[in-house]
Order: structure tokens, then sequence, then C-alpha cells
């Protein structure tokens, strides 16, 4: 087997990496994420609200959505980040159904302000257990009340078994849930001089 050679090696290297370097300059996002930077304090405050004691159900989830999963009231007191993670196991899922979770962040007045743009989306053996967590961060949260909850449903596959018939109305289970909810002032700009 022959070996490339240390130049032929950094001259390979150096073609991709101008390659790459001009696809970005031609067209900016393609293949790159958009990264924002949010630079915050030590958290204030971490609230975490865990399902009812002994592990039991935390909530039984259709097609039709359910009340909102471990609601959590926050306090924040200044401009802050809210850091949220949602951790639970479920069971359930029938073949071709999927259970969809997100996060909600509501105001005093039950009024949505900030929501995660889009849903996780989790399914396993219908015969068995699974967990995971799942989080978002929520930036520049005014000062206020807010409740933060999951939103969960489940959402049969369209097509051969799940057929997306929600007559069917699939049901999945959520137990040993567990929601953490870190307030993260928002570090002061500094001053201009």
């Amino acid at each position: 087997m022959r070996r490339l050679s240390a130049f032929r090696a950094s001259t390979a290297v150096a073609v991709v990496a101008a390659l790459v370097a001009v696809l970005a300059v031609m067209f900016p996002g393609l293949g790159f994420g958009e990264t924002t930077t949010s630079h915050g304090l030590t958290p204030s405050d971490v609230y975490t609200t865990n399902g009812p004691p002994g592990g039991e159900i935390c909530a039984v989830v259709d097609t039709f959505r359910v009340p909102p999963v471990l609601p959590t009231r926050v306090n924040v007191a200044v401009p802050s980040n809210l850091l949220v993670y949602f951790t639970s196991e479920w069971s359930g899922l029938e073949a071709g159904t999927e259970l969809l979770l997100n996060f909600q962040v509501h105001d005093d007045g039950g009024n949505s302000v900030a929501s995660t743009p889009f849903e996780w989306g989790v399914s396993n053996d219908p015969r068995l257990h699974d967990s995971g967590t799942v989080m978002w961060s929520f930036d520049d949260v005014d000062p206020g009340a807010y409740d933060v909850f999951v939103d969960a449903r489940t959402d049969p596959v369209p097509g051969a078994p799940g057929g997306g018939n929600t007559n069917n109305n699939p049901t999945a289970v959520l137990e040993n849930c567990a929601l953490t909810v870190f307030v993260i002032p928002v570090a002061a700009p500094p001053p201009v001089p």
C-alpha cells in the first residue's frame, strides 16, 4: 500500500480549506449554523419541580394535548435568560406514534410569552420504557412572574401503521418527571467610553 507523502497531504488539506473558505464567502450560512451569544451572570434562582412522589405518573398524553406538565412558577427580578431542562421516563407509545414535547412560558394572565420553535419528537418500542432530557434557553425575559411548563402530545406517524388518524387517539405515559429552570440575569453591557 502506498502512503501519501507529507507534501501531498498538506496540499490536500490546503485545497479543502480553500474550498471551504470560498463556499463560506459565496454562500453564507451554507452548511454552517448561525451562533448567537448571550452573556449572563451567575444564576440568581434555580426552580425545580418533580413529578408526584414515588415516581408516579406525571401525565397521560394524547393527541389532543394534556394540561401543562409540571407548571413551575418562576420569578424574574431583572432581565434574565431562562435555561429549562425536562427529564422524564415515557412508555406506552403505540407503534407508529411519537411523543412530541416543547416548552412554554406564560405570563400571570396565562398569555404565551415564549415557546420553543419546534417540538422534540421521541418514540420507542411500545413494550419498553425509555427516558431522556430535553433543554432550551429563552433569552432576555423581562422582569415578572411566569409559569414555565412542558406541553406534550402524541402524533400518529402518517402512513401505515399510524395513518395520521387522530381518531385512534394514541396515548403515552410520562413518569419520574423533573422540570428545572435556571434564572440567569443578563449581564449589563459595558459602559460606553
